[in-house]
């Protein structure tokens, strides 16, 4: 993350915040923006020394944001092996500073890595932030056993602001509940999630009612709904029995938060459908998702998932599904989820629910056997032909459809803006990020009355501005000018060097 900092250079993000700055056809002219500060300078310090044989990679104190007096503070440490030889273990150490030498706060024994393996240590809320001031802390890793040698450290210095600069959104906000037909929501005073949140209860038994009908669910399942003001991910979590949503979203994403509730929904009654309390180990995440987008309707907003498919496969971009059902995650994230959620619309047609649900049940994840051997196996077992043969068989009924100006359109500004979005939370917010998440217990966090990492966010001002400036986006395509939501979103996108990601 500090190199991925450090490496925004100033020159790109003017040119970025320049085209921000040009006239709005709708607005008859530009209102100039200041000259942004220089790039982020890395928040920690690597004093040299001898080969390490192991590296932290990532040094992380939450919440994020500004920092106060009286904050539960928690850690992350991601370390590597960097040597050529396993090694039986890590010790990792977060330490203060103070005159008197230092104190361990928080301490983890990891197990063996393997060379080039990664693995993270985890403290949540361990340690109360003293008084106001300067904080060293210090991230130590060490490998364990005897002689080991080749340990790495990291030293960050935090600046804790006084209590009663807590903003006044934070100070009055508390935990509260309330009741609705589907489930129990949770939610922080003041924001508003509580202002509107006789709509926010009614959408989500809505969305239950829907995707449970839909399933053909009887009974509904007791399940929490926790609403955050906090942009986490794309906006939604499922998390066993509970699921986390952000609110306000539609000011933020071009998201539709009905639609994101039906998904989660659909993740959340999955295994109920399948009839198998452990399905999830069993499931690859592209019919997980796939299903879950199908079942939605949309991704992120609704979508007719057929033509936009169609869309896709015309303007190029198509991953093949036996390429997509390995590593889902790692695949460009909106061309995967649509292509899983049209393929199960397909695999719908071919046979509506009752054949679809007698895929999902034959799906069996053997011992040392992959995504897509699984999915091969069970897609040959209940509709008689391999992904391939499939895949070919539905290419040709997409390629028979008419092509869809709007479609495409639409579709390449989406992948456009989610990938910048990605690419600014990697850059600014990794804890935003959908793949990393720092999203702690939230039901610890209720018993003990904490709010802050649900709530506060970054305050970098140079990744502020970038946030502004993918908000123009969203408000240029919204009101009809998707290439000028483009053309910002390429200065953007390359600013935060995932131009690559972007559509041809």
């Amino acid at each position: 993350m500090r190199k991925i900092r450090g490496s925004v250079a100033a020159g790109v993000v003017l040119t970025a915040l320049w085209v921000l700055a040009w006239p709005h056809p709708s607005r008859g002219g530009g209102r100039p923006i200041e000259p942004p500060t220089s790039a982020p300078t890395p928040t920690v310090v690597r004093i040299p020394g001898p080969a390490r044989a192991l590296v932290i990679e990532a040094f992380r104190v939450h919440p994020d944001g500004l920092l106060y007096a009286g904050d539960r503070l928690s850690f992350e440490v991601q370390i590597r092996n960097a040597g050529s030889i396993p090694l039986p273990g890590a010790r990792v150490e977060i330490r203060r500073r103070d005159p008197d030498g230092e104190e361990i706060l928080a301490e983890a024994l990891l197990p063996e890595l393997e060379p080039g393996a990664s693995a993270p240590a985890v403290w949540t809320w361990v340690w109360e932030a003293p008084t106001p001031g300067p904080l060293t802390l210090i991230a130590v890793a060490q490998p364990v056993g005897d002689g080991a040698r080749g340990g790495d450290r990291i030293t960050r210095t935090i600046s804790l602001l006084p209590r009663e600069m807590l903003p006044e959104v934070e100070r009055r906000a508390r935990w509260a509940q309330a009741e609705s037909r589907c489930c129990t929501h949770y939610y922080l005073t003041g924001t508003v999630a509580e202002a509107d949140l006789l709509r926010r209860m009614a959408w989500a038994d809505e969305a239950e009612v829907t995707v449970r009908a839909r399933l053909g669910l009887p009974a509904p399942l007791p399940t929490a709904i926790v609403w955050i003001p906090r942009l986490l991910g794309h906006g939604g979590f499922a998390l066993g029995d509970s699921m986390v949503l952000t609110d306000p979203l539609v000011d933020r994403l071009p998201a539709d938060l009905p639609t994101i509730l039906r998904h989660e929904w659909t993740h959340r009654l999955t295994c109920a459908w399948v009839g198998r309390e452990d399905c999830l180990v069993h499931l690859p995440s592209m019919v997980t998702e796939g299903l879950a987008v199908f079942v939605a309707g949309g991704h992120y907003r609704p979508e007719p998932l057929t033509w936009r498919a169609a869309a896709l496969l015309h303007r190029g971009g198509w991953i093949p599904l036996d390429r997509l059902a390995q590593d889902f995650y790692r695949h460009p994230h909106e061309i995967g989820y649509l292509e899983a959620g049209a393929w199960i619309e397909e695999l719908f047609r071919e046979g509506g629910w009752p054949r679809l649900r007698a895929f999902f049940q034959a799906i069996e994840r053997r011992p040392g056997e992959s995504d897509l051997e699984a999915l091969d196996r069970a897609l040959q077992a209940v509709y008689h032909q391999d992904i391939r043969t499939f895949e070919g068989r539905w290419q040709a009924r997409l390629r028979a459809l008419p092509v869809d100006p709007e479609q495409i359109a639409d579709l390449e500004f989406t992948i456009a803006f989610y990938e910048t979005l990605r690419a600014y939370q990697r850059a600014y917010d990794p804890s935003a990020y959908f793949l990393g998440t720092w999203l702690p217990d939230w039901r610890r966090a209720v018993r003990e009355g904490i709010v802050a990492d649900f709530i506060r966010e970054p305050a970098h001002p140079e990744g502020q501005r970038f946030w502004q400036a993918l908000q123009e986006a969203r408000r240029r395509a919204a009101e009809g000018d998707p290439q000028g939501a483009r053309s910002l979103l390429s200065v953007l996108c390359r600013a935060l060097a995932c131009a690559e990601a972007l559509p041809p």
